[in-house]
């Protein structure tokens, strides 16, 4: 080996670690500056002094963030409604992935460029209609209004949903299908018994993108909803649900430098459970997405 060539390795190697650690630390600085917040007195905020590390370590501003934001009656009812809507979009989509994937009918080529236009279009187009509607049947204040969408695969990113069911499902072997019509297995039993079995890590990848995308939904949530507590919105809301918990009066405002500290706590509060479920099953997260064929 050359010395040219030598030096150009070495040169690669440290230009390739300058790049991953700028990636690194993009990613890593806003949620390690969030946790530093999120244990500080909020003094600490107007100390030039204090980076990352606190100066008052403290858990006081996480309590006080947790009583704010009524935290167990907040997450009761954004997993209810969470979940249910991620489960009901799970199936609704699949079925609707299935029928792109392995049947031919007329319009098919039409219908999934609708779907596709799901994915592009922005989802207040079709809100607004759909509130006008959802007020005419009087169903404003009604997890309906969140469960009827996802039962129709129409909920909040479907059409992504139906897209990774249809790749999947184009790619896996047509004779688990004729073995299962051969035993005398309809449409139904063969895609209950047969696809989905062999179909885990597209079905958790969708869940687990559906459960994100409701967790984090906020325009949607306070389009239909005026008296529903979810993480999303309570955090939306946090600076006059703080005035209440800290100050008694919601007229009160605090500075925003010193809302740093509560705001943070709430973020992390926010994302935390999300980060646990991607820690347990990003493997399958992976896998799932890779299959899907949208990994390129």
């Amino acid at each position: 080996m050359t010395m040219t060539k030598k030096i150009g390795i070495k040169i690669w190697k440290i230009f390739r670690f300058i790049i991953i650690f700028s990636l690194v630390f993009v990613v890593l600085y806003p949620i390690t500056y969030m946790f530093s917040c999120s244990f500080r007195e909020s003094i600490d905020m107007n100390d030039p002094t204090v980076i990352i590390i606190p100066r008052h370590f403290t858990f006081n501003v996480i309590i006080e963030t947790i009583e704010a934001m009524d935290l167990k009656n907040t997450l009761i009812n954004t997993v209810l409604l969470n979940i249910v809507c991620s489960l009901i979009q799970v199936l609704s989509c699949a079925v609707t992935g299935y029928g792109f994937a392995k049947f031919e009918f007329k319009g098919k080529k039409i219908l999934f460029g609708i779907v596709i236009m799901m994915i592009i279009v922005p989802p207040q187009i079709i809100s607004l209609p759909m509130y006008a509607n959802f007020v005419k049947l009087k169903l404003i204040n009604s997890k309906l209004t969140m469960y009827l969408p996802a039962l129709m695969a129409n909920g909040i990113r479907s059409g992504l949903m139906i897209f990774i069911f249809r790749q999947f499902f184009a790619g896996l072997p047509r004779e688990l299908e004729e073995a299962s019509y051969i035993d005398g297995c309809g449409f139904f039993k063969t895609f209950l018994f047969v696809i989905i079995p062999n179909s885990i890590s597209a079905f958790l990848t969708v869940f687990l993108f559906s459960i994100v995308f409701y967790w984090n939904d906020y325009y949607i949530s306070s389009l239909f909803f005026t008296n529903n507590q979810t993480v999303s919105l309570m955090l939306h809301n946090l600076p006059t649900y703080l005035s209440l918990k800290l100050f008694k009066n919601s007229a009160i405002e605090t500075s925003s430098r010193e809302q740093i500290v509560w705001l943070e706590a709430g973020c992390l509060i926010m994302i935390t459970p999300m980060l646990l479920i991607y820690i347990f099953f990003q493997k399958y997260f992976i896998e799932g997405i890779e299959h899907s064929g949208i990994s390129g």
